[in-house]
């Protein structure tokens, strides 16, 4: 649907004050115009000239310092070529959109020029010190787009949204002025990115979610690339608040595909995998957005490589399920290759992993016996297992972000270009002699005996030995 509809015209112009829903006084009609006769256009009323608050020269001075202490984004510094000065960047919107009346903000004194149209409007808002404020002296949210991406505002504190309103969705009469304005103002700004009508964006879901999502994700991998930038310059290790914050600002897809895993009462769970799947057809490949955002991708895996403990100098894998804010019921992976490494960060209590090493896939789920569990404190110890052994995840609250990484069969069938755009995301992808290291780190389940003559699989993995590892991060230096 969406690609039938980007076909279409898109929505141009500046929105006006009644799309946003402010009253406008009806105009008086005018004289009845007669069919046939040519109609005279109405004259547009000269530009007049608002009185400078200064002078050129004392402008000139007062700008003086003050790109230093204004700096526009980082993001900023990165051209997009074809995108016009009122095209503003994803991550702009995901700023602005989480904006609340009450969100403090700072303007820079003084920064527009004397005798441009913009000069008197800036000198009389930029006294603002809310968005409330902001609102009441005349400002918009294009004014706070355009002031936004050239470091003229700056949020100081106050409340901000998780999220952006949807006004296609939520109920608009109870929110206050700002929320309002904002609400129908980025639907239409995302209407006319899409290119799509009112209506077609209100029925449309996956169009809207795929246009947050990408916002959101382009916020995660411009801050990715700071992180990675700082810790190149210093030479230090990652810390694990920097993978939370990155992880945080992720867009994630309301996943339907994994039953196995989704509460009782839920109908999808967020989760991304980053790295190699392999669809119904059996082809493997990396999902689309592992790729596109390769310093997200390069984040999360050195994240694990730098945290190995000394025992275990390498772990070879091929994909990360990055999962938020749900606890997974009992359940077995399905093909996952040799053992994973499982991390779970963020601010919460609860949410420990119960193991059960010696599930051999003889029982059902529930017949699991009790006594073979293990509980792994994933909030403090980092963990290797089987994903094909039955696990589960204790309630939690606060937000939990786990991270799972894995090897997934058939990998060696991806062509040299992809093989060499993962190694560079930090997949240290495995080899013969690697695929079998990481079978000699745990031992084959012991099982429980048989079950009404049902036959269990020769396992892999060696006889004997530990059949889970937990090691304590290592030390941020």
């Amino acid at each position: 649907m969406v690609k039938a509809a980007m076909k279409m015209k898109m929505l141009s112009g500046p929105i006006s004050k009644k799309a946003l829903g402010f009253k406008v006084a009806k105009k008086s009609p005018g004289p009845k115009v007669i069919k046939g006769a040519a109609k005279k256009p109405k004259p547009r009323a000269a530009y007049e000239r608002q009185a400078a608050k200064m002078t050129a020269e004392q402008f000139k001075k007062l700008q003086v310092g003050m790109d230093e202490k204004w700096p526009a984004p980082e993001y900023m510094q990165k051209v997009e070529k074809g995108r016009s000065h009122t095209c503003y960047r994803d991550e702009t919107y995901m700023t602005i959109t989480r904006w609340t009346a009450d969100t403090k903000i700072q303007y820079r004194p003084h920064a527009k020029a004397p005798g441009s149209k913009s000069h008197t409007r800036y000198e009389k808002y930029s006294k603002a010190r809310t968005v409330k404020e902001a609102l009441k002296l005349g400002s918009w949210p294009a004014d706070w787009c355009w002031d936004y991406e050239r470091g003229f505002i700056r949020v100081v504190g106050g409340r901000l949204r998780d999220e952006p309103i949807d006004s296609s969705e939520a109920d608009t009469q109870g929110l206050d002025e700002v929320d309002r304005v904002l609400a129908r103002w980025f639907i239409r700004e995302a209407a006319r990115m899409l290119g799509i009508s009112l209506k077609q964006l209100r029925d449309d879901q996956d169009a809207k979610d795929e246009l947050l999502l990408r916002m959101k994700r382009k916020q995660a991998e411009s801050k990715a690339i700071d992180i990675l930038k700082e810790r190149a310059e210093t030479g230090r290790k990652l810390k694990e608040e920097e993978v939370f914050t990155v992880l945080c600002k992720w867009g994630y897809r309301k996943n339907v595909t994994r039953p196995n895993v989704t509460p009782e009462g839920s109908n999808f769970v967020f989760s991304d995998t980053l790295g190699l799947v392999s669809d119904r057809k059996g082809t493997i490949a990396p999902t689309k957005y592992t790729l596109a955002y390769p310093n997200v991708t390069k984040l999360v895996c050195d994240f694990m490589t730098e945290n190995l403990p000394k025992d275990i100098p390498e772990f070879s894998f091929t994909g990360i399920n990055v999962n938020k804010n749900y606890a997974g019921k009992r359940h077995r992976d399905g093909n996952n290759l040799g053992p994973s490494i499982i991390k779970a960060i963020g601010k919460f209590k609860g949410g420990k992993l119960n193991y059960y090493p010696n599930d051999d896939r003889s029982l059902e789920l529930q017949d699991l016996p009790s006594s073979d569990k293990v509980s792994f404190d994933l909030k403090k110890n980092w963990a290797l297992f089987d994903g094909r052994r039955a696990h589960e995840v204790d309630r939690f609250t606060g937000d939990r972000i786990s991270l799972v990484y894995f090897t997934c069969p058939r990998n060696d069938r991806i062509d040299a270009k992809t093989r060499a755009a993962m190694l560079k995301c930090g997949f240290p992808l495995p080899t013969p002699k690697s695929t079998e290291r990481n079978m000699s780190l745990m031992a084959a389940p012991s099982g429980y005996g048989k079950k009404d003559g049902k036959k269990t699989k020769e396992s892999k993995y060696k006889a004997g030995g530990p059949k889970y590892r937990m090691w304590l991060p290592r030390k941020t230096i």
